[in-house]
């Protein structure tokens, strides 16, 4: 015996005859947004170090600063230290507390 989807006298036909045959959508996530940013985050990336590489990395021609008009002065001489061995430093004052002041 073979099934017949069309036989209204088959006993296992649901009895509602308003069915909805349709398929019912998959709900959607909501963090779709995520995949979007990260991907345009990726492209600006890509974009930005494309855009760096591309470019030459020095100019081989002489600017202003790098060329020399005038020679530069002889380094200064380290001046050398006073002696202070002729005035010694005055001795640092004793730590003793002050005196208490007078009972009357």
């Amino acid at each position: 015996m073979t099934y017949d989807p069309n036989n209204a006298n088959d006993p296992n036909r649901p009895l509602n005859p308003n069915l909805d045959l349709r398929t019912t959508p998959s709900a959607r996530s909501n963090n779709t947004w995520v995949v979007w940013v990260a991907a345009l985050a990726v492209i600006a990336v890509a974009a930005f170090a494309y855009s760096q590489w591309s470019t030459p990395g020095t100019s081989p021609d002489t600017t202003a600063s790098t060329t020399q008009s005038e020679p530069a002065p002889a380094p200064v001489k380290p001046i050398a230290p006073t002696d202070n061995s002729a005035t010694p430093a005055p001795a640092p004052a004793p730590a003793t507390p002050p005196a208490a002041p007078a009972q009357q």
